[in-house]
């Protein structure tokens, strides 16, 4: 087989990759709406990681802000355990930024009380095209 070949049939795979975690983040970003969240950011991207979503919801009885930062996993198949996942390292890099995104939307309110921000984590299951809510775990950064 030739090397382009090759270099095809794995960006086929990456393509396939992206497209699933895509799907799996949008179930999750639709499920969330629901429940009265809005979105700030998808896929903020740095050089040592990248957040998959960023939610927001905003009580204007009480003036208080729930900001969720979601890491999504979307697979086939699913054996429940946390460190299969990598979060531990992940959680540290984000934790640098999750402040600085707290600012931002802070920012975007003049009257407010408090906010609170969270690392949750979703795992997404699928078959074929259909895409449903697996586990949500609020609060992962309490579990680690």
């Amino acid at each position: 087989m030739s090397l382009c070949k090759i270099l095809d049939m794995n960006k086929i795979n990456i393509e396939t990759n992206n497209s699933v975690g895509f799907k799996g983040e949008t179930a999750v970003i639709e499920k969330l709406k629901t429940c009265g969240f809005e979105l700030y950011k998808r896929n903020l991207k740095k050089i040592d990681s990248e957040i998959d979503i960023v939610m927001y919801k905003y009580n204007k009885h009480k003036y208080t802000l729930d900001i969720r930062v979601i890491e999504v996993k979307t697979r086939k198949f699913y054996e429940f355990d946390l460190t299969t996942f990598n979060i531990d390292k992940k959680w540290r890099h984000i934790i640098r930024r999750m402040f600085k995104i707290k600012e931002e939307i802070d920012s975007k309110f003049d009257i407010l009380k408090y906010s609170e921000i969270h690392f949750d984590l979703v795992l997404v299951k699928y078959c074929g095209d259909n895409y449903k809510i697996y586990s949500y775990i609020k609060d992962v950064n309490l579990i680690l």
